[in-house]
């Protein structure tokens, strides 16, 4: 779902009665009790007052013109909105202990924009006692040509980076979580992977009840979060959650599905690409600057220039389909009483009303195309090495 472009002014936010939601490295999203959902800026290196405005505009195009027709109705995105003074600084200061031990940016309490959501939490008006599943597939490789590569080594990229920040000691523990399982298709290998997720969430598993964050990274006991969101056992919260994963939602495709085409989306090495950047750098041009005027309609470039730009924008949108967030919002039905629509997964005799939703899908600059090509050096080296030991 995406909204019609208009910048709505709100001037009448109360900054009392807001609870955290969650957050990315772009974004800190906060909902309130009358079912408003705000995504607040955070502090972006590239982003400067003056230009708040135009990279909210040229990202609300971005999404309308490269991320929707992908999507359909499982995007959820939000309308552009002007945001009281001071409220961001108000909302944060009261609900800044809630943020789990992962999150280090920090907000920006200067940009006077943000985002209105459709609330992903939410499964109409009259749906009470709802669970929210937060989900980070992530991805095992960077562009389809790395697709033919994961498959000669016995980790995948995800799992050398994971590896990687572990040896940092950027994180606490390597996690066994594995895209390969998530994107297998199959019910076994989803299974394990949302059983895995629920042992080692790191980031990339939450889990809400009523809109309020019961299970991440930080509050990690599952009994309690089984007892709090009514599961009877952990098997029925593996079996419903691989059963949405799996049901088919836009064109006769599971949102995995739908996903990994827009992972698969980009043909290009990370090495065509840094040349792509090279040429642009050599011209005088900056691919962030040209991408915007490309999605805003104003590009001048010369049809060769035109076709490595399409090249680029490809890669973007492959980049935001390894990072979004896949949101599963679930309410328990009487089986077989359809009081309103909407699919629907069971377990033993216990049935659940469901919607799927795909969140964080915002443009991301390319300024770190060198850094890609470095780090994915990097990973292949380290997947040789443990294909080298799992061999001695």
């Amino acid at each position: 779902m995406i909204q019609c472009m208009a910048i709505l002014k709100l001037t009448a936010l109360e900054s009392e009665g807001w609870t955290y939601r969650g957050e990315g490295r772009r974004g800190f999203v906060v909902a309130n009790n009358n079912g408003l959902v705000l995504k607040l800026t955070k502090v972006l290196p590239f982003w400067r007052p003056d230009t708040y405005l135009s990279h909210y505009i040229t990202n609300y195009q971005y999404v309308k013109l490269c991320i929707a027709p992908l999507f359909g109705p499982l995007l959820c995105f939000g309308q552009v909105v002007e945001i009281p003074p001071s409220f961001t600084t108000k909302v944060v200061s009261r609900i800044k202990d809630r943020r789990t031990s992962l999150k280090e940016s920090s907000i920006d309490y200067h940009c006077p924009y943000g985002l209105l959501m459709p609330d992903a939490c939410s499964l109409g008006n009259t749906v009470k006692d709802i669970i929210t599943i937060e989900i980070k597939p992530k991805a095992c490789f960077r562009t389809a040509a790395d697709k033919t590569l994961t498959s000669k080594y016995p980790c995948c990229r995800f799992c050398s980076t994971i590896e990687s920040r572990h040896l940092n000691g950027h994180i606490r523990a390597v996690t066994r979580y594995c895209p390969r399982d998530m994107f297998s298709g199959d019910c076994r290998g989803v299974s394990v992977a949302v059983s895995r997720l629920l042992d080692e969430p790191l980031s990339y598993l939450t889990v809400h009840w009523n809109g309020r964050r019961v299970f991440d990274e930080d509050r990690r006991d599952i009994t309690a979060m089984l007892a709090v969101t009514g599961f009877r056992d952990r098997a029925e919260f593996v079996a419903i959650v691989t059963q949405v994963l799996l049901a088919p939602l836009h064109q006769g495709k599971t949102v995995l599905a739908v996903i990994e085409d827009a992972q698969l989306c980009n043909s290009l090495s990370l090495a065509e690409l840094n040349e792509v950047d090279r040429i642009f750098v050599d011209a005088g041009l900056d691919l962030d600057t040209e991408i915007a005027k490309w999605v805003r309609g104003h590009s001048e470039l010369d049809p060769e220039l035109s076709e490595m730009i399409q090249h680029v924008i490809n890669f973007t949108i492959s980049v935001i389909a390894q990072d979004l967030s896949v949101m599963i919002s679930l309410a328990r039905t009487a089986s077989g009483i359809r009081t309103s629509p909407g699919p629907r997964v069971s377990y033993k005799n216990q049935e659940y009303k469901f919607k799927v939703s795909v969140v964080d899908v915002e443009l991301k600059s390319v300024k770190k195309l060198p850094m890609y090509l470095k780090q994915e050096q990097r990973e292949i080296g380290l997947m040789i090495e443990s294909k080298r030991e799992k061999e001695r």
